[in-house]
């Protein structure tokens, strides 16, 4: 089993980014040696203190799989495209660059106020290689202009928790089995099932992709709307929000694969 997981809304609280709620689950998989690996929109230069926090020694995918970082290890493994970003948004017609503001417009003293992380940490949230984060103050038709905008230079923009997230059209769920053929190389096992668990749009694809999906809930933002593999139980959703959620869905889903008509926890 590999356990893969969004952080803001989902392993970690949505307003306080605590994650002590999921303590149990965490260390109920570290017992089984099962990894834990986090996918999330936040930048390499977020996601190192953070492992550090959660005691993981796992690659990160991260800015919504635009790269796969290994903090430990100092890796990374794709070619930076945030100034192709930033470029497509300076080319915007008039009218609708102003109805984009994103990360790159804002400095760490706004950054921070609109996700409520520190001032280090909103720096880090700044340091961007392959995504541009952002809040969208448009209509519908001009949000559609934006979009069809963003695909004329090879680009789309995906709904996070807070956010619209500009990207060259990777996902979470591309970078899935990169991910678990990396651990599976270092550690001579195979790791099946793939279980995922998010909270927002940007985690649909990685939640269908999965063999066994979460939807957290999240009471800050709409809920999704019915993902494929709902109606045959493959994907669940939580009634508790946040780290209470995903404790115990993990903790539930670890009852089912260890019982008597199950492959086991591998």
């Amino acid at each position: 089993m590999i356990v893969f997981s969004d952080l803001d809304g989902t392993l970690l609280d949505h307003e306080s980014y605590d994650h002590h709620a999921a303590l149990p689950a965490l260390a109920a998989l570290a017992a089984r040696a099962v990894p834990v690996v986090v996918a999330t929109s936040k930048t390499a230069a977020e996601v190192g203190p953070i492992l550090a926090r959660l005691g993981l020694d796992t690659p990160a995918i991260v800015e919504n799989g635009g790269g796969i970082a290994w903090p430990k290890a100092g890796a990374a493994d794709a070619e930076p495209c945030y100034g192709d970003i930033r470029a497509c948004l300076d080319a915007l017609p008039g009218k609708l660059k102003g109805c984009f503001a994103g990360f790159g417009d804002m400095d760490a003293r706004r950054i921070a106020a609109l996700t409520g992380l520190g001032r280090a940490d909103a720096a880090r949230a700044a340091d961007r290689a392959y995504s541009e984060p952002g809040l969208f103050s448009g209509t519908d038709a001009e949000l559609t202009a934006f979009r069809r905008h963003l695909a004329g230079h090879g680009l789309s923009a995906v709904r996070g928790g807070r956010f619209l997230t500009i990207s060259r059209g990777v996902s979470k769920a591309k970078r899935m089995n990169e991910v678990r053929a990396m651990l599976e190389r270092r550690d001579g096992r195979r790791y099946h099932p793939l279980v995922a668990l998010g909270d927002a749009e940007n985690d649909r694809d990685m939640l269908e992709a999965a063999d066994l999906g979460v939807v957290v809930a999240n009471p800050a933002h709409e809920p999704l709307a019915e993902l494929d593999g709902e109606a045959d139980g493959r994907i669940i959703r939580t009634e508790l929000p946040g780290p209470m959620g995903w404790n115990a869905a993990i903790i539930e889903i670890l009852r089912r694969l260890s019982g008597p008509d199950a492959e086991g926890v591998s």
